[in-house]
């Protein structure tokens, strides 16, 4: 990985709508090679998805929750089937299987309490698997960024 790739990566990760000709002036390089440097990064599944990130607040779904699972018997097959629930669930934007004391970690963002607890009753309470839930409700953000730092490529090239 070159330092024009992760220039490339950098820019695009701060804002993935910057045209091609705008990403060539900020990383100090011709559109033809930027255009084709992005779809080499596409390619290489370095570059997943180009998305615009929204206020959940200002789309009616304010209150966010980060809710931890643990479960009696964490085997594949069972991972599978609340992973397809959990894929199911609107509400619920990220998911993930962790190790530790704690099975998966859930973020959503719900209108209410209402649907909150709903998705609950749907994910957790039918689910003989799940042992116990515990939920935690965001009062204050201190930050909210989802670039990675390209560090790491840095020392490596």
């Amino acid at each position: 990985m070159d330092s024009l790739n992760i220039r490339i990566i950098e820019a695009l990760q701060r804002r993935g709508d910057i045209t091609n000709a705008e990403l060539a002036e900020v990383v100090n390089s011709t559109p033809s090679t930027c255009l084709r440097r992005v779809r080499d990064l596409q390619n290489a599944g370095i570059l997943t998805k180009n998305i615009y990130l929204v206020d959940s607040a200002k789309l009616g779904r304010g209150l966010q929750a980060i809710i931890t699972t643990t479960t009696k018997d964490y085997n594949l097959a069972k991972r599978a089937a609340f992973s397809k629930r959990v894929e199911a669930e609107p509400a619920i934007a990220y998911a993930y299987g962790v190790t530790g004391e704690l099975d998966a970690v859930l973020i959503g963002n719900f209108q209410n309490m209402v649907e909150y607890q709903e998705v609950c009753d749907r994910l957790f309470d039918g689910d003989e698997n799940i042992v116990r839930y515990t939920t935690h409700f965001v009062s204050e953000t201190y930050k909210n960024d989802p670039a990675i730092p390209c560090d790491v490529l840095r020392h490596q090239s």
